[in-house]
């Protein structure tokens, strides 16, 4: 059974402002619109496509906002006890918020005092991003940065932070707390930001403690597969239609597997009838639940590459926003929806340095762990796994700007390196720090982001004690996915018999066990020849590579054409726009043009969507 993609999107909507209170609201947005005032102090906010919609609770000295999230108190989920907790509090202090487990982000007003406090959970499951006026006076702020930054464009107060695109081009992320614009931040995970009258004043309520953990392996598993379960439990307490997002890989196969009852109806984008579809239906099937394939639509990216940038404000590439144009679909059937993230990173140790054997020039599964160097920053500027690849990005950057980009970037990385060495000297923990520092900032944060447009999306890898193992494990447990696999075995047996997706082996198999299976086929292809297509092999999982996507799907070639033939990307003042007007069109049109790839195309054409978007809306 398949529904088709249509193009149908919700752009969720949200815009707070905190100031003196001159009697007039100003956000001008058409929203639902709260407005609360006390101690001469406004807090205003106004929103739309919140999924779920805020929860507010008003007192006579207090206002608590639950912006996102289903937090847990003393083993109760659910919004309604951290409402009650939040009444009588005319603050809410680090002590009573380490006590909160799970996703949240919320807001609490102090009427009797005039003081606003922000506070997030230790994820930062949904972000929010802050901006100062120059008088100091007002805070103006919302979980999705194109609505602070259109905000800004439309007050006149809009300063571009152009170095950070830049950033974005390396990465395809963003780092720390810096955004696209000046005097605008991300809030830091575990916060208790603080503003009234002075200087805004950030609490960091919880540190991450690295210490490890002497347990085995097999103890180590089995404390992971009690609290997937847990957490399964509190996440589906509410007795709702559930949904989850499932591919033929283990993350989303482990969150199923830790379901003992209520069986969430499973969902799975892909290009067809392939093996990814046909793997993610085995396993929902052997669980007991039903299944359901959301087809992508042939011109799939180009017609999500507008909504995808809107809703993540262009710090993300929009084809990892994967999920849009399905609303109807999903939302007829579920109305909270689970999925993997978390457990790549976590607990498949994907991010930990690695070395592959070869064989007779082929890379083989056999991987073992390589301890980082000293120079971390600069070996994480050149190696880290998602940097733009198989392209020249100096090549595209003006030379009078390369010396001035390569300083930022550096001080860039070795602020949050040195942030990271007050909490541990282990290498390895600095250099997974170094990428989920604030983790809605990875380049993967797109997934949820784009299921929460038309669902209320929850994350089972979420919680404060799953997180906890993960920071205290050894390297050597996650290491090729050690402790995943085995936590799968003793969840559901019967899910980890079913092979992946992704490797066409065995799921649970140990990369000795992958690299056997592999060079059993490279003799067997030896003595039995088969065509095979290498630049066709993602016709056999979820999604397009960005180089054949652009190439084929008619609307991205346009964007992209489009895009070279206008100013826009001239505003940021380090791109060789010569060149990069002169190769970009060939390199679409087919030809190979050395310096360019799939990658830097789209990071450059996500770019350029966004930055056209200062005065729009929709």
């Amino acid at each position: 059974m398949a529904e088709q993609f249509k193009s149908v999107f919700s752009i969720p909507y949200f815009l707070m402002s905190f100031g003196d209170d001159t009697g007039a609201c100003p956000l001008k947005e058409k929203g639902k619109k709260l407005s609360f005032s006390g101690a001469g102090k406004r807090l205003s906010i106004d929103f739309s496509g919140v999924l779920p919609a805020p929860s507010v609770r008003e007192t006579e000295k207090t206002v608590s906002v639950i912006i996102a999230g289903f937090p847990v108190i003393d083993e109760i989920a659910g919004r309604g006890g951290l409402l009650d907790e939040l009444a009588s509090k005319p603050k809410p202090e680090a002590n009573f918020i380490r006590k909160i487990d799970g996703e949240f982000l919320f807001i609490h007003f102090d009427k009797s005092s005039g003081k606003l406090f922000i506070v997030n959970d230790r994820f930062t499951s949904m972000p929010l991003f802050y901006h100062i006026d120059s008088a100091g006076k007002t805070l103006t702020a919302s979980p999705y940065f194109t609505c602070l930054w259109r905000y800004l464009s439309a007050t006149n107060q809009l300063r571009i932070e152009k170095e950070a695109f830049f950033e974005f081009l390396w990465f395809q992320r963003l780092f720390g707390t810096k955004t696209y614009a000046k005097d605008a931040y991300f809030l830091p995970d575990a916060s208790i930001l603080e503003f009234g009258s002075g200087p805004v004043r950030i609490e960091n309520y919880w540190k991450r403690n690295y210490e490890k953990s002497r347990l085995s392996l097999n103890d180590h598993s089995h404390r992971m597969a009690e609290l997937t379960k847990k957490s399964v439990r509190w996440k589906t307490e509410d007795g709702k239609r559930y949904g989850h997002f499932l591919s033929g890989g283990m993350d989303s196969r482990s969150v199923l597997a830790a379901f003992e009852d209520n069986f969430p109806v499973c969902f799975t984008a892909t290009v067809g009838e392939n093996r990814e579809l046909r793997i993610a239906r085995e396993i929902a099937i052997t669980k007991g639940s039903q299944h359901l394939a959301l087809e992508l639509d042939e011109e799939h990216y180009g017609k999500i590459l507008r909504p995808s940038v809107e809703v993540i404000g262009g710090m993300y590439n929009y084809d990892h926003g994967l999920f849009y144009g399905f609303n109807e679909a999903v939302n007829t059937r579920a109305d909270v929806c689970f999925h993997g993230h978390g457990f790549d990173y976590m607990f498949q140790g994907m991010y930990i340095p690695g070395k592959n054997l070869n064989f007779q020039g082929r890379t083989l599964y056999y991987r073992t762990m390589m301890e980082p160097p000293e120079d971390l920053t600069n070996f994480f500027i050149e190696n880290a796994s998602y940097r733009i690849k198989k392209a020249n990005i100096w090549k595209y950057i003006a030379e009078d700007k390369k010396l001035a980009l390569r300083e930022f970037q550096q001080a860039s990385i070795n602020g949050v390196l040195e942030r990271g060495k007050e909490l541990t000297s282990n290498r390895f923990d600095l250099w997974e720090y170094l990428t989920f520092h604030h983790l809605s900032r990875h380049y993967s944060y797109p997934n949820h982001a784009s299921i929460a447009t038309f669902s209320e999306q929850r994350t089972i890898s979420f919680i404060n004690e799953l997180f906890d193992l993960y920071l205290t494990l050894p390297a050597e447990h996650r290491f090729n996915g050690r402790i995943e696999k085995k936590c799968l075995q003793i969840l559901d047996k019967r899910l980890a018999h079913i092979w992946s997706a992704n490797t066409n082996l065995p799921v649970t198999a140990s990369c000795l066990k992958q690299t056997l299976y592999q060079i059993a086929g490279f003799a067997k292809r030896r003595i039995f020849p088969e065509r095979q297509d290498a630049d066709k092999e993602w016709a056999e999982r979820t999604w397009p590579t960005r180089d054949y996507a652009l190439r084929n799907q008619e609307t991205l070639k346009n964007a992209v054409k489009s895009l070279c033939s206008s100013d826009t990307l001239d505003s940021l003042g380090f791109f060789d726009m010569t060149k990069l007007k002169k190769d970009f069109p060939k390199w679409i049109d087919g030809e190979n043009v050395e310096g360019v790839s799939g990658d830097l195309v789209q990071t450059v054409l996500t770019i350029g969507t966004f930055l056209n978007m200062k005065n729009q809306r929709g």
